[in-house]
This record gives structure tokens, sequence and C-alpha cells, in this order.
């Protein structure tokens, strides 16, 4: 079954949302598996929860925006079999690095603790 297009933005979208309120909660204590795993990040609990929450609050505007972006193509996508459909499901996508350079650039504001 080839699932159309837009649907896959819509649910990474959807799961992006999902993921991201638990961090801008501060509900995600320090691990290996979930949240920013940066070396800044381990170095105390507090820039755990601080670089977790910002990073959140930037993944949360990132599902919006696909989520987004897949509701209002949904009529306006090609064809899953098409040639431009990788390129359809990659633009969309490309909208993670600003969250990444944003996630960084705030990770090295705080202190080495």
């Amino acid at each position: 079954m080839i699932v159309p297009v837009p649907y896959v933005h819509i649910g990474i979208g959807l799961t992006s949302v999902l993921l991201a309120i638990p961090l801008i909660r501060r509900k995600v204590p320090m691990n290996r598996l979930y949240g920013v795993r940066s070396p800044k990040a381990f170095a105390s609990e507090r820039n755990w929860y601080e670089i977790n929450a910002y990073g959140g609050r930037l993944l949360l505007m990132f599902g919006l925006f696909v989520l987004g972006f897949g509701v209002l193509t949904l009529g306006l996508a090609p064809a899953p079999t098409s040639p431009w459909a990788p390129a359809f499901m990659a633009v969309p996508l490309l909208a993670m690095i600003p969250v990444i350079v944003g996630i960084n650039r705030f990770a090295r504001r705080l202190p080495d603790e």
C-alpha cells in the first residue's frame, strides 16, 4: 500500500508535536534515548532541562509547520509514484535544519557545568 505524501507529512507533524510536549513541560529526565542528546545537555541537569525545553518549543513549531503543510497540500501533492514525490516529501522536512541549528546555538550559550 502506497501512502500519499501529505499523509506522511501529517504523521510526521503529529509525531513531532506529541514528542515536543513532554520536553517543553520538562517531564523527560536525563537519558540517552529521548530528548536533545548533546554533550552540553549532559553537562548538568539544569542544562538538560533548559536545552530540551527550548528544543521542544522548536520541535513543536516544526511539527505544526509540517502538519499544516500536509493538510494544505492534501489535494495538491503529486501521486506517490510520481518522480516529484521524493522532492515534495523532502522539502518541508528541510525545516528541521533551522531547528537543529537553533538548538545548538542555544546550547552554546549555557555554562559548562
